[in-house]
């Protein structure tokens, strides 16, 4: 009996003298300790707040155009050249409203935009003078003011796309078809105070409208909010050469 109390009593010091071993089925017997997740709290940039989607579908673009002038050009020139067999001499008209437009766009497939335009644009004649019967040597100053307005819808197709990280470009080309109208009246030179006779020529145009997009460029960047640029080179009523403006894209 005392020979199995010693022999048991050796088999517990054993055991318990023996380093306890991992449970892990590798060829490391060392213990595996997993690293505590330690979350970092990062503070947004305007890049993560602002995600780039320009041309995805359901996005929406606004945008600003400055126009060329060979429109009002032509027409300054043909007033100029329909009006001195009449009065004479005179300088060039005046483009006093740049040509502009402001459009919108929705981007009902990723390739494909839909929206509306507007654009204006104004010409005034140099001044002009025409003889007071009633009074000798004495004149009336006028101007004849040419204002073109045209409302259209566009639909667009971007045949090149390419998105990077910070920024998107899109090369396309499109059409835009509605309504055009040129209104010309006679103003008064708001110095002269007479009430003489002026040959007064008023009234107004409807037109169908067209433009054509041969080719437009459009990048929008992600560290700007998505406000991106854009160029175009097209003809119509809008305007006729190279167009330049800025977009915005949500």
């Amino acid at each position: 009996m005392r020979s199995l109390i010693t022999a048991v009593s050796l088999a517990v010091a054993f055991f318990i003298t023996q380093p306890a071993k991992a449970q892990y089925s590798g060829n490391d017997d060392t213990i595996k300790v997993q690293e505590p997740v330690v979350s970092v709290n990062r503070k947004l940039t305007s890049i993560d707040k602002h995600p780039l989607r320009p041309f995805q579908k359901e996005a929406m673009t606004f945008y600003w155009d400055r126009n060329s002038n060979v429109l009002v050009n032509i027409i300054s020139k043909g007033l100029k050249e329909n009006l001195e067999p009449s009065f004479g001499s005179m300088g060039n008209s005046i483009v006093s409203k740049k040509p502009q437009s402001l459009g919108y766009q929705y981007h009902f497939r990723d390739r494909w935009t839909m929206g509306l335009v507007y654009s204006w644009a104004q010409v005034k004649t140099d001044t002009l003078l025409y003889p007071d019967f009633d009074i000798l040597n004495n004149y009336s100053y006028f101007q004849y003011v040419v204002n073109m307005n045209a409302f259209m819808g566009t639909i667009n197709y971007a045949w090149y796309l390419k998105t990077k990280p910070k920024s998107t470009i899109a090369i396309s080309s499109g059409i835009a078809l509605g309504n055009s109208r040129i209104d010309y009246e006679t103003r008064r030179m708001s110095y002269d105070t007479g009430t003489a006779y002026i040959p007064a020529f008023n009234g107004g145009i409807n037109a169908s409208g067209i433009q054509i997009t041969l080719i437009s460029i459009k990048q929008s960047f992600k560290g700007l909010r998505n406000f991106g640029y854009q160029a175009s080179l097209g003809g119509g009523v809008n305007s006729i050469g190279f167009s330049w403006g800025i977009n915005y894209t949500l």
